[in-house]
């Protein structure tokens, strides 16, 4: 699912998603979340990630074990703050932070990807939105 994306100079944005493994992953780097893109291209991607045999929040490889996960992914003119709260925690947790293109032809994503070919792997997304903070 790729969507244009709010123009990010006149304010805060946040995208949020839940995330729920109903197959666990078995590949390497197979993979559920956000991702922004910029002229067609990934800018910064948080997502559920299966990495050597363990799951992350990517970036910054922060470990999740839990089926779901709600993603928040903030983002401003300049900066992304990616973030996130395991399933049954009350807070939500930075995972990375970073700096962005100027605005531009930015899009926003709900994607799932690097899964076997040869095997069904069902994964949910819920509660998908996107919201002007300030």
């Amino acid at each position: 699912l790729l969507r244009p994306a709010p123009d990010r100079s006149s304010g805060t944005y946040v995208i949020e998603v839940t995330v729920t493994n109903h197959t666990p992953p078995i590949q390497q780097y197979e993979q559920a979340g956000i991702t922004w893109y910029q002229n067609g291209k990934p800018v910064v991607k948080e997502v559920k990630e299966l990495i050597d045999g363990d799951l992350y929040i990517f970036p910054g490889r922060k470990p999740m074990s839990e089926k779901s996960v709600r993603l928040r992914l903030i983002v401003t003119a300049d900066t992304w703050e990616a973030q996130y709260r395991p399933e049954g925690a009350a807070d939500f947790l930075t995972a990375d932070t970073g700096v962005l293109p100027p605005p531009g032809n930015d899009q926003v994503s709900i994607q799932c990807y690097n899964g076997p070919a040869e095997e069904i792997h069902w994964i949910r997304f819920t509660d998908f939105c996107i919201k002007q903070v300030s």
